[in-house]
């Protein structure tokens, strides 16, 4: 019968996986890098969560208004609710065939649909080879005028090839007044440009201006070997749209070595505008919104809530936005996490998204604002300076139960390292499909335990036990006891020294080290006298708030920085309180362990 409810729940527990990872399965579309302007190429990326996919998807919409110049296909882990489930990417590499609003429509893959994509393509320069030569290298500047200082402004370099070169290199731009940094990997793509057929080679770089007033991206080399064949193979294969053969030419050989340039490009950098101070931020628009976990109406002393921040800036990149760091206000402690801008589609424009999730602690009952949210940034389509702002949040706060007004902190487990922070939707509740999962889990190895144990026990109970054999003791010296041998044996435990584990907490708090400072102040809690052997217990008002807040650093994963100074600072007035004397209180009806002789 056992044997029976373990094949039906491992049965089962199969059917609950597999219904799992078919719902946890779907189609989307996301673009990488939004092109810049209609000379520029970008990556279209359809995924399918949770399974793979035999055919393709449908993907002839895109001809409307986008050229597919290469194609390709890869697959990944991910982790979904705590699980690593496969993800399969088509990758498609787009060419804008218009400036304009565009629009990536509604893909299919067998029952399921990709949602669109609005797209603003500024017109630009198309992409096109510099000459008819065998091959040619062409240095575009990205993105739409004004540029200004301590902007990012990406640059791209692309190599024409219609002959099959057997090798090629350039060189990085450079300019005097600018730096500039490569920005991923070289795309390769092949693309019809008249009646030839070119392989075309890109490499993308960010250019950082340092000084304003006319720079000029230097003239770029490309060196390559480019194929040799006998006279008129080569305007046959031109006719033919298809690069030269280098065969043709009786034989493999190292090829004919040329160095083409690229013409000079030059960019005009305008100053700051006069007038503007602080954070320089030049955009096409700029959006700022918030979301809080729970309703700030009815916070409570002492309880956490979640306030994020997302800053959407069209026309700038991740580098540009400005950091979103909370104003301190009386009443609340905040901690915000790490910023990660990146590069998105914001109004169908090329721009920039940075997110920061902050948890907000009310410390005091009662009524506490939160001031406004400002970002002060430079209108580069009206010439003039705006600001985006969030209207300052009344927190009404009710009281607590704990008479501190903040709830203990957790007794740590001994010598264990800080929790990982938790990422945002880990106290989501699990879905009902988890939740059959787990339990059938859980059913499946308690049948399995139960049914080993019985099996274990009537196997023990079959083999004859036996007789026990009386253990001689070790014969006894003349004069002395009978040795016994203890049944356990314990290490002794050394007490730790007042002295040394006081040094320990300011020599940790001087050094910043949050973990070295909460594990010396347990050991001079232990041997500052009884009643605190070695537990997060504090004598002071202070020492308990220092102790709340090294726990949240350490345990909860709340707030960047740790403040060395305070907790040290509460350290010594919890020193002073140890050493009060206590009035000690003697047991009624009990004699002197010595008494005095009269």
């Amino acid at each position: 019968m056992i044997r029976a409810a373990l094949r039906t729940g491992l049965i089962s527990l199969a059917l609950a996986l597999g219904a799992t990872a078919a719902l946890a399965a779907s189609f989307k579309a996301t673009v990488e890098k939004p092109p810049a302007d209609q000379g520029d190429t970008f990556e279209l990326v359809l995924s399918v969560i949770g399974r793979d996919s035999l055919e393709p998807p449908n993907i002839s919409p895109l001809n409307k208004d986008f050229e597919i110049l290469d194609r390709g296909k890869r697959s990944r882990m991910e982790s979904l609710n705590g699980r690593m489930v496969e993800v399969n990417e088509w990758v498609l590499t787009l060419a804008p065939k218009r400036a304009g609003h565009l629009v990536i429509p509604a893909l299919t893959l067998g029952s399921e649909t990709s949602a669109p994509i609005e797209m603003n393509v500024a017109p630009g320069s198309t992409a096109e080879p510099p000459d008819d030569g065998p091959i040619a290298l062409s240095v575009d500047v990205l993105g739409t005028p004004p540029f200004y200082l301590q902007s990012e402004i990406p640059v791209v370099v692309r190599m024409y090839d219609r002959v099959g070169a057997l090798e090629a290199s350039a060189d990085q731009p450079a300019a005097d007044g600018a730096t500039f940094t490569p920005d991923g990997t070289l795309k390769r793509f092949s693309r019809i440009y008249g009646r030839q057929r070119y392989r075309v080679v890109e490499l993308r770089y960010i250019m950082r201006p340092q000084r304003t007033g006319t720079i000029q991206i230097s003239s770029v080399a490309l060196r390559a070997s480019i194929p040799t064949s006998p006279p008129g193979a080569q305007e046959q294969a031109r006719a033919l749209g298809r690069p030269a053969m280098p065969w043709l030419g009786g034989g493999f050989d190292s090829g004919r070595k040329v160095t083409v340039f690229a013409n000079p490009v030059e960019v005009t950098i305008l100053p700051r505008p006069a007038g503007v101070t602080g954070w320089f931020l030049p955009a096409r628009a700029v959006r700022l919104k918030e979301t809080w976990s729970s309703p700030p109406a009815k916070a409570k002393v002492g309880v956490a809530l979640t306030r994020t921040l997302r800053l959407e800036v069209q026309g700038a990149s991740p580098a540009q936005l400005p950091p979103l760091k909370p104003a301190e206000t009386d009443g609340v402690r905040q901690y915000a996490d790490e910023e990660h801008p990146e590069a998105a589609q914001v109004g169908g424009a090329p721009g920039a998204v940075a997110e920061v999730h902050i948890t907000v602690v009310p410390t005091r009952a009662g009524s506490i604002t939160l001031p406004a949210v400002t970002v002060p940034w430079w209108n580069i389509a009206t010439n003039r300076a705006e600001t985006a702002q969030l209207p300052p949040v009344t927190l009404q706060v009710a009281g607590s139960a704990d008479p501190a007004g903040l709830a203990p902190p957790p007794a740590p487990a001994a010598k264990s390292a800080p929790k990982p922070q938790a990422t945002p939707g880990d106290d989501a509740p699990l879905p009902w499909r988890d939740i059959a999962a787990i339990a059938l889990v859980v059913v499946i190895i308690a049948s399995f335990l139960l049914f080993s144990g019985r099996r274990a026990g009537r196997r023990a109970s079959a083999i004859p036990q036996p007789p026990e054999r009386p253990v001689a003791a070790p014969p006894a010296r003349p004069g002395r006891p009978t040795p016994t041998r203890p049944a356990v044996r314990r290490p002794m435990v050394m007490a730790p020294d007042e002295r040394a584990a006081a040094g320990a907490v300011e020599a940790a708090c001087e050094a910043g080290h949050a973990t070295a400072a909460y594990r010396a102040y347990l050991d001079w809690n232990r041997a500052s006298g009884p009643g605190h052997s070695g537990t997060a217990s504090a004598r002071t008002p202070a020492m308990a708030a220092a102790l709340h807040e090294v726990s949240r650093h350490l345990y909860a994963g709340e707030g960047d920085t740790w403040d060395g100074r305070g907790f040290r600072s509460a350290f010594t007035a919890e020193r002073k309180a140890a050493l009060k004397p206590t009035k000690a209180r003697t047991a009624r009806g009990l004699a002197p362990l010595y008494p005095k002789a009269r």
